[in-house]
């Protein structure tokens, strides 16, 4: 009996320190304003609060925990496009992820913003308008009904910037066409940073093509408000376009952007160049290989010649129609003999030229053996 007495009580002094043992090793150093970590309520001493999974707060205690809306994405995101950056004319929510909050106090880079000349709001969101660029410091502080106990300053940082131009975009049905007939028009979209202003002058645009500004044709301009470009292609030769932006306000432009194509415009162009099989496929040795394009001209009347070289030749081997022909009609059927890596091109020439206007290229493997 006096042995079942001493294991009881060796029992009872182990539980003792293996409790003692995980109170300060793990309880006590996750404890948080005399709270515990990873509990949504808790009781503790006659006293109730909550938790986030970082820490038990009482619920007399205010605390903000972070910010969440646009200060927690600090940008825009429209859709599945990419962020966009705060820009000069947007609308900031001012919001915060706080626990036993009343009143609110918001302040930007050091000074109060105030409502309706109060520091303390009960409004849990605030409206702030971006009137200028750069580093925009937001401290907000929260109070409960003790107005007393005041929580600890919680501080997020955005750089806004004064415009931005997300892209320049060709305005056409095939995104990836860069092939015009002289005549043509080429339609530009400017697309900028989305913000909240309304006033269609707030941006000014300026036009370059080759380097050279241009007065846009629908008011005469080097800066204009118009966000879009019409421009035709008066004689032939490969263009270059960019796009300055600057706010009505400022003098200097403020951001840049470039069309990634270079344009072709000529009098005769190829809208496409493709082959059956596919360039991607290949072909073999002895299998016929078809090629076509899709010409189109100023004046309605090409001709067209495809040619064949290894990848390291000086020469292509220009491929004859069936009356001999080298310049004709915009397809050609190929039968290789040799396996190899090859440059294929297509070239088109208006009628009575001695020149190519235009020619697209691709690369064909042709491999030694069924295919």
């Amino acid at each position: 009996m006096a042995k079942s007495k001493f294991f009881a009580a060796g029992a009872l002094m182990i539980a003792f320190l293996l409790a003692s043992i995980v109170w300060f090793t793990v309880i006590q150093p996750n404890a948080v304003d005399g709270g515990l970590k990873g509990s949504d309520h808790f009781s503790e001493g006659g006293k109730t609060g909550q938790g986030n999974g970082s820490g038990f707060v009482p619920n007399d205690l205010p605390v903000v925990r972070g910010f969440v809306g646009d200060l927690e994405r600090k940008g825009n995101q429209l859709g599945r496009g990419p962020l966009q950056p705060f820009v000069v004319g947007e609308s900031l929510k001012l919001e915060a992820d706080a626990v036993n909050a009343v009143e609110y106090r918001w302040t930007l880079n050091g000074e109060v913003l105030k409502e309706k000349d109060q520091e303390w709001s009960l409004h849990a969101e605030r409206f702030y308008d971006v009137v200028k660029p750069g580093k925009h410091e937001f401290t907000v502080q929260v109070r409960g009904t003790d107005k007393a106990r005041v929580s600890q300053e919680k501080k997020t940082e955005l750089n806004i910037l004064p415009l931005k131009i997300m892209r320049v975009v060709k305005s056409i049905i095939h995104q990836d066409d860069e092939h015009f007939v002289t005549g043509d028009t080429l339609n530009l979209e400017v697309e900028m940073a989305s913000s909240m202003h309304t006033d269609l002058d707030f941006y000014k645009y300026r036009y370059v093509v080759n380097d050279a500004p241009i007065k846009h044709p629908e008011d005469g301009l080097e800066w204009t408000s118009n966000d879009s470009l019409s421009y035709v292609f008066t004689s032939p030769g490969q263009y270059a376009f960019k796009v300055d932006v600057r706010r009505t306000d400022q003098a200097e432009k403020e951001d840049s952007a470039e069309l990634p194509d270079t344009i072709v415009s000529a009098d005769a162009v190829l809208l496409s160049f493709d082959a059956s099989p596919a360039h991607e496929k290949g072909a073999a040795v002895g299998s016929p290989v078809y090629f076509s394009s899709f010409p189109t001209s100023r004046f309605g009347k090409s001709e067209c010649r495809i040619g064949v070289k290894l990848i390291n030749a000086a020469d292509y081997r220009w491929l004859p129609e069936e009356n001999g022909t080298l310049w004709g009609e915009a397809s050609r059927t190929w039968l290789p003999l040799e396996p190899g890596t090859y440059l294929v091109r297509c070239e088109i020439r208006e009628l009575g030229k001695t020149v190519a206007d235009d020619s697209r290229e691709m690369i064909y493997t042709i491999t030694d053996g069924n295919f």
